[in-house]
């Protein structure tokens, strides 16, 4: 344990660290005085006012899906439900070009805008369906599982 320390020797700390603490505070205006006007003697002076300009707008990258990867490019698929009946758009991905899934006669084909289904040329492509050249729309019809 360390002895007590007498009244003189408190007294002499005492007023060792407030010198020490005034002292800091005394040259603290100097130090930043000297830096701020040496600062502003070199940096050149500008008039004109600073504008904020706003980011363009953001731009997602597009895709291009020209056929399913996981099925073979002569692929048939019969469905006991659409036999002989008019096009099922079952599927539809929106981007640069859209495409669209559609079913005719047991068939599963990926269309683009200008393809031909049921006689007819596809139009559009949106995301409830697809428009032919006649004016009918065909809506996106999800399969249930049963």
């Amino acid at each position: 344990m360390l002895p007590g320390l007498y009244d003189d020797d408190r007294c002499s700390l005492m007023r060792l660290a407030a010198m020490l603490i005034l002292g800091g505070i005394a040259v603290l205006p100097l130090t930043t005085q000297g830096s701020s006007l040496a600062g502003a003697a070199d940096a050149p002076v500008h008039t004109e006012t600073a504008t904020l300009a706003t980011p363009a707008r953001l731009v997602f990258p597009g895709f291009s899906v020209s056929r399913d990867p996981f099925v073979p490019t002569q692929a048939v698929v019969v469905s006991p439900q659409n036999t002989g009946s008019a096009p099922v758009v079952r599927a539809i991905v929106l981007g640069d070009p859209a495409r669209a899934l559609v079913e005719e006669d047991g068939t599963v084909r990926v269309l683009a805008v200008g393809d031909r289904v049921g006689g007819l040329r596809v139009a559009a492509i949106t995301a409830r369906g697809i428009w032919l050249s006649d004016g009918t729309r065909v809506p996106l019809t999800v399969a249930r599982r049963p």
